[in-house]
């Protein structure tokens, strides 16, 4: 192996961590803003062209919607177990307990939004083309909005949920 070979394979080596950051870095920022991606990409992109095939559209959208789901199940639960822990003026002290639960809530909003979006394929179908513009718009607008529906089922009915109890427990209960 010659000097500029193994001076590349170092050099390989040695930005790994770097491009290894800086990939962990993207996938957080979509995390972070794919509620809004899932609810304005699809729609931009049948207003744009409202005659195409949105089928690799469907696969991303459906192929990437357990992990945002988990990861937002994640974020909602453990705010929420945050606020819930400092509310009598302690500091929060991470645990094992802490990191379980964060675990659990993953896997739930995975799971959750896994067998949502499957019972919505299995009920509605995906979409088929047809040659009349308003219908097809109509078709995959009317899909994209309830497939959303689907992908963040976990997190919507976790919300719901703690918006019943607090709500409960303010009146007083039974």
């Amino acid at each position: 192996m010659d000097a500029n070979a193994q001076l590349a394979n170092d050099v390989h080596f040695l930005t790994a961590p770097l491009r290894f950051i800086w990939h962990s870095l993207l996938w957080f920022v979509f995390l972070l803003f794919a509620p809004l991606l899932y609810w304005t990409i699809p729609f931009a992109c049948i207003a744009v062209d409202p005659n195409s095939d949105f089928r690799m559209l469907v696969f991303a959208y459906m192929a990437l919607g357990p992990f945002v789901s988990a990861f937002w199940t994640m974020i909602v639960c453990m705010l929420s177990r945050y606020r819930r822990m400092t509310s009598d003026g302690r500091p929060y002290e991470r645990s094992l307990g802490g990191v379980a639960a964060a675990f659990g809530f993953m896997l739930f909003g995975f799971f959750g939004s896994l067998a949502a979006e499957l019972l919505f394929c299995f009920l509605f179908g995906v979409p088929t083309y047809t040659s009349d513009v308003p219908v097809n718009a109509a078709y995959w607008n009317l899909w994209f909005a309830g497939a959303g529906i689907a992908v963040f089922s976990p997190v919507i009915l976790l919300l719901a949920w703690r918006l019943l109890v607090s709500s409960f427990c303010r009146i007083g209960g039974i």
